[in-house]
């Protein structure tokens, strides 16, 4: 009887000591684990506050943009309603320029002055 008591004392001193192993590897493990997770979620605030000042800025940008983006539009459809006069009326235009080459000149500074006054 007292050599099966010491027995089980041997085996449960010997699990105690592999719960004490195990606890302090899971403790080892969990603070890792915990300081990992700190380090990466403050990597993860650096990235995402990043991330929005390049949304800020790129919606900045593109506010400063939309009026050039209006105005070449404008140039744009000014371009193709002229290029389509001159081909309906390109002998007659052709014509009235050679026979009238101040009055052409004047007809392009008065479109330079309306293009810089729309601005």
């Amino acid at each position: 009887m007292n050599v099966q008591l010491l027995a089980n004392s041997d085996v449960n001193e010997t699990g105690q000591t592999v719960l004490i192993i195990v606890g302090c590897i899971a403790l080892f493990v969990l603070l890792f684990t915990l300081v990992y997770m700190i380090i990466a979620f403050r990597k993860i605030g650096i990235v995402a506050k990043k991330l929005d000042y390049l949304v800020e800025d790129l919606t900045y940008k593109s506010e400063m943009l939309t009026p050039t983006v209006e105005a070449l539009a404008k140039i744009s459809n000014y371009v193709d309603l002229f290029e389509s006069i001159i081909n309906q009326n390109a002998d007659a235009l052709m014509n009235y320029i050679n026979k009238n080459k101040s009055s052409a000149t004047k007809f392009i500074s008065k479109l330079k002055d309306i293009a810089t006054k729309e601005k």
